[in-house]
């Protein structure tokens, strides 16, 4: 199987990938790309090569963490029932697909669709 580079705008971020707290959904694409890249598999061992991703610069899904701000019912102290409230919600992360995160995946479909019409 043979990989031919992509015209992409790669990141680097070393160690500011760890601790990142921020709501850019290019961040969140990096991120997932730092993380779907960690496997010992040919196929994105020449993916990497070809992108000028390092070995040093990828990320184990166990080593990160996202949390995203949401609004849900939650029940505080000293009261019976629940009250909606501002909250952080831990991202579920996948080894083979990334960040689960659906208020970015909205986000992203919502700019691609807009930037595909604006290409046209």
């Amino acid at each position: 199987m043979s990989y031919k580079k992509c015209s992409s705008s790669k990141k680097y971020f070393g160690s500011f990938a760890r601790s990142s707290n921020t709501h850019s959904d290019y961040i969140v694409k990096e991120l997932n790309t730092l993380i779907m890249l960690n496997h010992d598999k040919p196929y994105l061992k020449q993916i990497a090569e070809a992108e000028d991703y390092h070995i040093n610069e990828l990320i184990s899904a166990d080593n990160i963490k996202v949390y995203i701000a949401e609004e849900t019912l939650i029940k505080l102290d000293g009261r019976s029932r629940k009250s909606r409230c501002q909250t952080l919600t831990a991202a579920h992360i996948d080894p083979e697909l990334g960040i689960e995160a659906r208020s970015f995946d909205t986000t992203i479909n919502d700019m691609n669709r807009i930037q595909e019409c604006v290409g046209r």
